[in-house]
């Protein structure tokens, strides 16, 4: 059974229901995760960041958020922009692993959430 997320999605129950067949064990799919306004918004977010923050990478681009890793091979600590933490990070820690708890898929990591986000830029078969 679905619940009404706060943020107007629709999430599963819990991620057990989502968890795709044949797969390892972390992979799910939620059908309309977010909304058409707010797929909109993300990829206008995406796609009107200054060039400096996309790396070139062969065949594809690469935004890392909040930044690139230290000198020493570290993330640092600089927490994720508004826009990426709402609505998507925010509804995915309010889903619960399964029915028998309530932890997210996040609850045993240190942050308690993610602590970076990578963005791919893929270019097309037709202009590589």
């Amino acid at each position: 059974m679905e619940k009404s997320n706060p943020l107007t999605a629709k999430l599963p129950a819990c991620l057990e229901d989502v968890k795709i067949k044949n797969m390892p064990g972390s992979a799910f799919y939620i059908s309309d995760f977010i909304s058409v306004d707010e797929e909109q918004a993300l990829l206008t977010k995406i796609a009107t960041v200054p060039k400096p923050r996309w790396k070139q990478l062969s065949k594809r681009r690469l935004q890392i958020w909040p930044s690139d890793l230290s000198k020493k091979n570290a993330l640092l600590d600089i927490p994720l922009p508004e826009w990426l933490v709402n609505p998507a990070i925010t509804r995915l820690i309010s889903c619960p692993v399964s029915n028998a708890t309530r932890d997210h898929i996040f609850s045993e990591s240190p942050h308690k959430a993610p602590n970076h986000v990578l963005i791919n830029e893929y270019l097309s078969a037709l202009s590589a």
